[in-house]
């Protein structure tokens, strides 16, 4: 049975990515190409995907970042694609989930064999006939309500809408105590320090008593908050 493989390819270089595309068709592959992180956000939403190409040095995000979210989040195959060749950065990238690191220029052919060989192992951990889509939360602009992945809809209050705001812009990425002071209108201070940990405390707790679920908001010693799910605004 000749099976539909589906993969999207994340890459800034146009002539590049339309490269790959077309070599991949030909190859039996149905690939579809983004120049950003925010492209592939908006692409994910209405479309699935079995295996992920992501270039590192993406316009809006780094690489790293994205691989990380997509191996924490989804089951998707990944592929990391790029110019960089050093030791630290192939560690890196294995770190962040990726199934390969291929360097630029790209072979075709290996490629192609990866992505093919990745949806066959994807499809046998999981339904052969279904992939599970991208974990995608959004946050509603006419709203401004949280939306989880299963469509759950969470209100939000003016300090919570603000905090969420912050950690879209973020892409993953930590936000810092600070930045999020000046974003709320905080003075910076010990009672101000606290009154922040209230709010994101008081936001974890709604989700997770929304979703059943604990709230994918982390936070690290002096280094801000984050949300660790793919998160776009709409």
């Amino acid at each position: 049975m000749n099976e539909t493989r589906r993969v999207v390819i994340i890459e800034d270089d146009q002539d590049l990515r339309e490269s790959i595309i077309r070599f991949l068709l030909v190859a039996g592959v149905e690939a579809v190409g983004v120049g950003s992180v925010l492209e592939f956000y908006e692409t994910v939403i209405t479309r699935i995907f079995d295996v992920a190409v992501v270039d590192i040095n993406l316009p809006d995000q780094s690489g790293f970042t994205l691989a990380d979210y997509l191996r924490r989040n989804t089951d998707l195959g990944i592929i990391i694609i790029t110019a960089r060749d050093g030791m630290e950065d192939r560690v890196r990238g294995y770190g962040a989930g990726a199934d390969l690191y291929l360097v630029k220029p790209v072979n075709m052919p290996e490629l192609a064999a990866a992505i093919i060989n990745l949806t066959r192992r994807r499809r046998e951990r999981n339904s052969p006939q279904i992939p599970a889509p991208v974990a995608l939360w959004t946050l509603e602009r006419s709203s401004w309500t949280l939306v989880t992945p299963l469509g759950i809809r969470v209100p939000l209050s003016g300090q919570e809408r603000t905090l969420m705001s912050c950690l879209v812009e973020a892409q993953g990425e930590a936000v810092a105590r600070a930045d999020l002071f000046t974003a709320l209108g905080y003075e910076e201070s010990s009672t101000n320090s606290r009154a922040l940990d209230s709010l994101v405390q008081r936001l974890r707790r709604k989700i997770e008593s929304s979703t059943g679920r604990p709230a994918p908001l982390e936070s690290g010693y002096r280094r801000g908050y984050s949300f660790t799910s793919l998160l776009h605004m709409a």
